[in-house]
């Protein structure tokens, strides 16, 4: 018996040390389990070997610092974002970007993503509130931008987000009122959290973002309950809810190795991007999925496309619809944002994007309400051949967010909108 509890307690040991590696959890207790077999008359060396991991970590680690001054996370928003829907408070950061989230949501799949790589600077900077404010005051502001992570304008810098733009061309003072990763219904409460400290004349433009602000109308089929459909693929409901919860498993792995290493740590930055694309690869093959990335070459560079469910699917699609009355008396306008392949849709052959059943949604759900929807689609489409005959894009190339082009465009039709 007292072998036994040795050799429980030594095995949760060196799974603990050996998960310090970065390595997927699957791996972690294959690799505790073999050494544990192999030493397992020897408990003494089981320690020894143990300890003999915690100096190579230290070693390697310190060893590659001097080369490499990248850190675990490629974007701010990981960096500052909180577990309360919000950025760390009063922050001003400047981080390197080596690439965008389509590069990361890749995981190396596809050698393609090398040439999506847009490295650039990002500065960051937080209000009191924790949101990216920096040139207006929400209690001062004429004009309130209500969205996700298009409108916090993930993978751009701080002048150009879309409040400081929008306050560039209108004049007016333009504050964000936005987290990135919000939904709907999340949009609808935060306006309720600030409503008191908001200017009574300020003017509040709210952005549904098409990629994942709308959810696909279940529609009841024969076998349905045996699988789960997810970004437009249907995936056995056994295997998906064994994949789902240990990819759930790996992202608390990560939040505990950062609590753990410093952002700089080697094993993170290096060993653990890897081990993503090991077992993203897997549950890929297992369910022939892919990653919902797709590449196309348009004006002589390829850009990387996310969200391709939208086009392969004939599902209709719902959104929440706001119902506080006091909040839709305060809202003057909806805003639809596109997906990047909608906008580009005419440059490449083999897509072909129908009817926009998601717009369509928005449009008939709001107008009972009396409240205008306006879509940015035409606006951003009209936009693209003016920039392409310059070499420039209207969202980064790696990336699923717009860039300063796509935001400029976009917030000068909302001035449009304003004045009217």
């Amino acid at each position: 018996m007292k072998k036994i509890i040795t050799f429980v307690i030594l095995f949760f040991l060196t799974f603990a040390i050996v998960s310090l590696l970065a390595f997927p959890i699957i791996f972690d207790l294959i690799f505790s389990f073999i050494i544990l077999l192999i030493f397992r008359k020897n408990f003494i060396s089981i320690i020894i070997l143990n300890f003999l991991i915690l100096i190579m970590l230290f070693v390697i680690d310190i060893s590659f610092k001097k080369y490499d001054e990248h850190t675990y996370f490629y974007r701010a928003h990981e960096k500052h974002k909180t577990k309360k829907a919000k950025y760390n408070n009063n922050v001003s950061d400047i981080i390197f970007m080596p690439h965008g989230d389509i590069y990361y949501m890749d995981f190396g799949l596809s050698e393609k993503r090398n040439l999506i790589k847009e490295p650039r600077m990002q500065e960051f900077i937080t209000d009191s509130y924790g949101i990216r404010n920096n040139k207006s005051k929400i209690k001062d502001a004429e004009i309130i931008l209500v969205g996700d992570s298009f409108i916090t304008a993930n993978g751009n810098t701080q002048n150009h987000i879309p409040a400081n733009v929008l306050s560039e061309i209108s004049g007016k003072k333009v504050a964000s009122l936005t987290y990135g990763g919000l939904n709907p219904a999340e949009y609808e409460f935060i306006i309720k959290k600030f409503l008191n400290i908001i200017r009574k004349d300020a003017k509040i433009f709210v952005f549904y973002f098409s990629g994942n602000d709308f959810l696909q109308k279940k529609i009841k089929k024969e076998n349905d309950s045996k699988y789960i459909y997810w970004r437009g693929y249907k995936i056995p409901k056994l295997t998906g809810k064994i994949r789902f919860a240990y990819v759930n498993l790996e992202r608390k792995k990560d939040k505990l190795l950062l609590k753990i290493f410093s952002e700089k740590n080697y094993f993170l930055r290096n060993v653990r991007a890897k081990s993503h694309s090991m077992y993203m690869k897997f549950f890929s093959k297992l369910h022939n999925t892919g990653n919902g990335i797709q590449y196309y070459k348009i004006h002589n560079e390829v850009v990387g496309f996310y969200y391709p469910s939208e086009f392969i699917t004939s599902d209709e699609y719902v959104t929440y619809i706001f119902r506080d009355n006091k909040i839709l008396e305060r809202v003057n306008g909806f805003f639809f944002i596109p997906i990047k392949l909608r906008v580009y849709s005419d440059y490449i052959d083999s897509v072909e994007v129908g009817e926009n059943k998601k717009l369509k949604y928005l449009e008939n759900s709001y107008s009972k309400l009396n409240i205008p929807v306006y879509d940015l689609t035409k606006i951003l489409e009209k936009s693209v051949s003016k920039y392409l005959k310059e070499g420039k894009y209207l969202y980064w190339r790696g990336d699923t967010h717009w860039n300063y082009n796509g935001i400029y465009e976009s917030m000068n039709y909302v001035n449009n909108i304003i004045k009217k």
